[in-house]
Order: C-alpha cells, then sequence, then structure tokens
C-alpha cells in the first residue's frame, strides 16, 4: 500500500509564525524600528505642515486669510478699531469748543452739557457702525491679506536676523499685524460720511493685533532655517526604518512586523491629535485677554492648526486600514469561505462605501483615496479567489464523465 501522504494539521506551522529557532534579537530589533518608523512618520508629517507654513507665503496667506470672515474675529478686530479710532477723537471736547463763541457763558455751559454727551454717543454708535460694516468689506479683507503677507515677510526676515516692517515678533511668541491701514480705511470712510473730526486722526495710527502665539518662537527662529530640510528628510528616514523593521523579522513574522507599524502609526497619530489639541487650548488661553476675544483666538488657532490636526487624522485612518488589510491577510482562513460564500454581497457592500466616500463631505484626500483603493482592493482580491476556486471545481466536474467511462 502507497504511503499515506495525510499529516496531522496540528503540526502545520501556523503561517504567520516564527520559526522556532527564530533569534529573538531580530523580534525586538524589527519591533523598535516599527515603533521607530511610526514616530518619524507622525514627525514628518507635524514638520513639513510647519516648514510649509514658515517657508511658503502663500500657504500661509491661504491658511490665516478666511479668518477675516470668521463673525468672531470680525467683532474682535471691530471693537478694537473702534476703540482706537475714538481715543483720537475727542467728540465732547469738539463740542464744548464749537460752542465755546456763543457769548453768553452760561447758556454755551448749559448747551454743552446738553449736546455733547448726545453727539458723543451717536458719534460713537456711528463710528462702531462703519468699523462693523468697513471690516466686513472686501476692501478690508484684502486689507487682512496684505498685512498678513507682509507678516509672514517679517517672520522669514526674522529667520534670516533681518526683522522688521509692519509686523513683529513679540518675545513671547506672538505674531502680530499692524492696523494702521484699517484705521485708515476706517478713517476715509468716516470722512466720507461728514464725519469732520476724523481729521485728526493721523495717518500713523494704529496697534498691533495679534495673528497666533508660539510660545518659543523669539528664541527658536534659528531652527527654522533647518525645518524645511529635516521636513524633506524624516520622510525617507522613516520609510528606512519600515523597511529595516519588515526585513529585521524572522521569516513568517513579516506581517505582523507590518502590523507593529500600523499599529504604532494608528496610536501615535491619535496620540499627536490629543496633544495638538491640548496646545491649542494653551495658545487660546495664552493670548485670550483685554486684546483678543476666546472666540476671535479659537478661530485663529484653528486657522494654524485645524489642517495639521486633519492630516494627523488622516494618518490615524489610513494606520487602522492597513491594520485591517494586513489582519486579514495573515488569517484567510477566518474570513475567506464566509466572504466566498456571500462574495457577491461582499463585493456591492465594498462597491457602495467606495461610492459613498467619494461624495461624503469632511473627509481629506487622503482619508478618501486610502479607504478608496482598500475598497478596490477587496472587490478584485475576492474576484481573484472567488475564480480561483471555482477553477478546481470545473475541472473536476469536466473530467467526472471521462473517469467514469
Amino acid at each position: 500500500m502507497a504511503p499515506s501522504t495525510r499529516y496531522d494539521i496540528a503540526s502545520r506551522p501556523r503561517r504567520g509564525a516564527a520559526p522556532p529557532n527564530a533569534p529573538t534579537w531580530r523580534r525586538v530589533t524589527s519591533a523598535i524600528l516599527g515603533v521607530l518608523a511610526a514616530l518619524l512618520l507622525i514627525a514628518s508629517v507635524t514638520a513639513g505642515y510647519a516648514g510649509s507654513l514658515a517657508a511658503n507665503t502663500d500657504r500661509y496667506v491661504a491658511t490665516v486669510g478666511p479668518v477675516i470672515h470668521d463673525p468672531a474675529v470680525q467683532a474682535d478686530l471691530s471693537g478694537q478699531i473702534s476703540e482706537q479710532v475714538t481715543s483720537r477723537l475727542d467728540v465732547s471736547t469738539s463740542v464744548n469748543d464749537a460752542l465755546s463763541g456763543i457769548d453768553d457763558s452760561r447758556a454755551s455751559e448749559a448747551l454743552a452739557a446738553a449736546v455733547a454727551p448726545v453727539v458723543a454717543d451717536r458719534t460713537n454708535a456711528l463710528i462702531d457702525n462703519t468699523v462693523a460694516k468697513a471690516v466686513a468689506s472686501p476692501a478690508f479683507a484684502t486689507l487682512w491679506t496684505d498685512a498678513n503677507r507682509r507678516a509672514h515677510e517679517v517672520l522669514v526676515r526674522a529667520v534670516q536676523d533681518d526683522p522688521g516692517g509692519v509686523a513683529a515678533i513679540a518675545p513671547n511668541g506672538d505674531i502680530t499685524v499692524s492696523t494702521t491701514a484699517m484705521i485708515g480705511e476706517v478713517k476715509s470712510r468716516l470722512l466720507a460720511q461728514g464725519v469732520s473730526a476724523a481729521t485728526v486722526i493721523p495717518d500713523d495710527a494704529g496697534q498691533d493685533y495679534t495673528v497666533f502665539n508660539a510660545p518659543g518662537l523669539a528664541s527658536s527662529l534659528s531652527a527654522l532655517n533647518t525645518l524645511g530640510t529635516v521636513a524633506a528628510v524624516l520622510p525617507w528616514l522613516a520609510a528606512a526604518a519600515a523597511a529595516a523593521a519588515v526585513l529585521t523579522a524572522p521569516n513568517g513574522r513579516r506581517l505582523r512586523s507590518g502590523l507593529v507599524i500600523a499599529v504604532s502609526g494608528a496610536a501615535a497619530g491619535l496620540a499627536a491629535v490629543l496633544v495638538l489639541r491640548v496646545l491649542q487650548q494653551a495658545g487660546i488661553d495664552s493670548v485670550t485677554g483685554s486684546a483678543l476675544s476666546p472666540d476671535a483666538a479659537a478661530a485663529l488657532t484653528g486657522a494654524f492648526l485645524d489642517p495639521l490636526a486633519a492630516a494627523l487624522r488622516t494618518v490615524v485612518v489610513l494606520s487602522v486600514l492597513a491594520v485591517l488589510v494586513l489582519y486579514a491577510a495573515g488569517h484567510t482562513s477566518r474570513w475567506e469561505p464566509w466572504a466566498l460564500r456571500h462574495q457577491r454581497v461582499c463585493q456591492a457592500v465594498a462597491a457602495g462605501i467606495t461610492l459613498l466616500v467619494l461624495f461624503l463631505p469632511g473627509l481629506t484626500a487622503g482619508t478618501t483615496i486610502g479607504i478608496a483603493l482598500v475598497m478596490v482592493g477587496v472587490i478584485v482580491v475576492l474576484e481573484v479567489l472567488g475564480r480561483r476556486s471555482r477553477t478546481p471545481l470545473a475541472a473536476a466536474s469536466g473530467n467526472g464523465p471521462a473517469a467514469a467511462g
């Protein structure tokens, strides 16, 4: 009798398991490199975003420019500019001076006492209304954009040790822009409405408005010189660490090393998002005060940090997708029979998810592309597995009659 080719299933080496003689140092080194690759990935995303803001003026303006349309920022700016304008206009004194020409001093004093407060209140209301309309106008948005463009140029010059201009970086890290041009716009509008007292507003009137707070920025400007280089190198270091983690892993543990990288990437990305939110709240608290309202501070800090948070969330989503794909690849026996029994249903669900993410608002481009690629991959893999599983059956049914004859 021919020897049996059967063997005990329990004796088969488990897929993904390391050989019994696999060195421990390889497993440990692979795990360390996987975690390092994930950390370098998060660092590269953060450095790349910060580097683009520091070096690219157009990117900076595109980030902070739309903030002027936020109602909280408009209200905050309107309040500050109105205060700066009214502090230059002593309406009550102007009324008293105008009435001083009356021969009867008692009548003059009585009239001034009655009229001056009313005129002052109405003038201040007119100023507030004019400022609010000016801040909400397209012309003011252009002034805001121009001021922030010059602010970024000042940042670049500060990095190059050549500070100066209409914007400044305070020792506490405040990046500010001057409101002089904005007050000039308000002055022109007041004069156009017949408020002749606005002529006393000097052309250089204006104060600094805090756009963003970055503690330690003033003392670490030199580090921005190397930020671009670091941002360019970190992705390559992350890729090298990931490749080294996979290659260092013992045979049979390559998928597991990929899982370590993906899980570490998801965990590191989630931790980075949480840290970013803490830093954002700290930034709001640091600039909130008499000069900046909490809502305006939240809008300004959000304009800078929300895009980075979105990029980090994309890393988390893609890492979770990688975990699912790698786990499924290493445990096909747990899902393949069921998926093949319901192949068309699974493919239809994957196609539906693909269409959903393409039209679902709020998802970043990276998240949308990642989910779509995974779903398309699911459709293709199920089709290949289904065809492969049907081929032996077709061959067996075709050979059946011949064998019977």
